[in-house]
């Protein structure tokens, strides 16, 4: 009888164990991320328009497009060229395309001392330059080098007129222990040099003065 009530205890105290394990919530690996701006000690000479005296210009930044495949919470990986794979436990805090813009927009401002509008604004928006991106390619290969691929456009925000363009083609490998978050920032960063250098060499569109 001893021997059948020692057994039936342990009985009842396995189940207890399988049901509690049952009961208890499993911790969520996922682990959420953001891109960051660059050091706001990095400043720029300031781009000024001097027609009507000297002052900041103000940039419209947008519309920006993205890719479909980066409309997602998982942070992909490009296998191959034709291949992306999903993490299953790295993830965006935000939608991408919300994130890249913000820390666009914050790359600029630090960099030309300009006031950066992000699309869609309201009219009159009293603009010196819009900068319109197509961004096709925007994440990091399995040895965790980041990959920005594209087109920016510089128009006159009036009337959309082109004023200058490009190709964004840049690639950043990473650095010992930085995460893929950290790769992309960089390569982000990169863009946002290579859209003030091009707004440098390009003419403002017309000597119109600003009005409140």
């Amino acid at each position: 009888m001893l021997r059948i009530g020692a057994i039936l205890l342990a009985m009842v105290a396995l189940a207890g164990c399988s049901v509690s394990s049952i009961l208890e919530p499993t911790k969520d690996p996922s682990q959420f991320y953001v891109l960051t701006a660059i050091d706001a000690t990095t400043r720029s000479v300031p781009i000024t328009y001097s027609a009507v005296g000297a002052r900041d210009v103000s940039i419209g930044l947008g519309p920006v497009k993205f890719p479909a495949y980066l409309a997602r919470e998982e942070i992909v990986t490009r296998s191959s060229p034709n291949k992306i794979e999903p993490s299953d436990i790295h993830r965006w805090a935000e939608p991408l395309d919300t994130n890249f813009v913000t820390v666009l927009a914050q790359n600029l401002t630090l960099l030309t001392g300009a006031h950066v509008k992000t699309f869609p604004w309201y009219r009159p928006a009293n603009l010196d330059y819009q900068i319109a991106l197509d961004v096709t390619r925007f994440d990091t290969d399995s040895h965790g080098t980041a990959s920005v691929m594209g087109r920016w456009e510089i128009e006159d925000p009036d009337n959309q007129g082109a004023l200058n363009s490009g190709e964004i083609n840049i690639t950043d490998a990473a650095q010992a222990g930085e995460t893929n978050a950290a790769t992309l920032s960089r390569a982000l960063a990169d863009v946002s040099t290579q859209l003030v250098d091009a707004l440098r060499a390009t003419k403002h569109p017309s000597p119109r003065p600003k009005t409140d």
